[in-house]
C-alpha cells in the first residue's frame, strides 16, 4: 500500500490507528544505574517503530539514558523509576520520574542536586524540548519528528 501524500511511511504504529490520538506506554523500573538500559531499550524501540529516522532514535535513546541515570544515580537507589511514553503522530513525549518513596543517592533532606551541566548539554542537542519537575524528581522529555526533507546524517 503506498504512503498517503505528505506523510512518512511508518508513522503509526499499527493499521487503522487514529493518529490525532497518542499511545502511551508505562514502563517502571529499579531506580538503579543497572536499570538505565532498559529505559534506553524502550525509548529505542518505541521511537523506531513510531517511524523515527535512525539518527533520531539515537538521540532519543541517548537523552532517555541520561534522564534515567541522572534520576537512578550512579550508586543503587531505593525505590522504582517509572517512565511514561506518549506516541503521538509527530512526536515521542517521555515522562520519567522517581516513585515516592525512592531517595537518592546521598539524599539527607536537603534540597535536591541541580541537573548536572552535561545531562543539561545532552537535552539541548537531543531534545526538541525538555524540563526538570517536582524538585528534580520528573524529567519530561519530548523529541518531534524532523521534517520529511531533510536527510539522515
Amino acid at each position: 500500500m503506498p504512503a498517503e501524500p505528505n506523510r512518512r511511511p511508518g508513522t503509526s504504529l499499527g493499521t487503522g490507528v487514529d493518529e490525532r490520538s497518542t499511545d502511551r506506554i508505562r514502563l517502571t523500573v529499579p531506580a538503579a544505574a543497572a536499570a538505565v538500559r532498559i529505559a534506553r531499550a524502550g525509548a529505542a524501540g518505541l521511537a523506531t517503530r513510531a517511524g523515527f529516522s535512525y539518527q533520531e532514535v539515537e538521540q532519543l535513546q541517548l537523552a532517555v539514558g541520561e534522564a534515567a541515570g541522572v534520576l537512578a544515580g550512579r550508586e543503587a537507589a531505593r525505590g522504582r523509576l517509572e517512565l511514561v511514553f506518549d506516541v503521538g503522530p509527530d512526536a515521542l513525549r517521555v515522562d520519567l520520574h522517581l516513585l515516592p518513596g525512592a531517595g537518592r543517592p546521598g539524599e539527607d533532606g536537603d534540597a535536591p542536586p541541580g541537573l548536572p551541566d552535561l545531562a543539561a548539554a545532552v537535552f539541548d542537542s537531543a531534545l526538541d524540548a525538555w524540563r526538570v519537575a517536582d524538585d528534580g524528581r520528573r524529567l519530561v522529555l519530548v523529541k518531534h519528528h524532523a521534517d520529511a526533507d531533510e536527510d539522515d546524517d
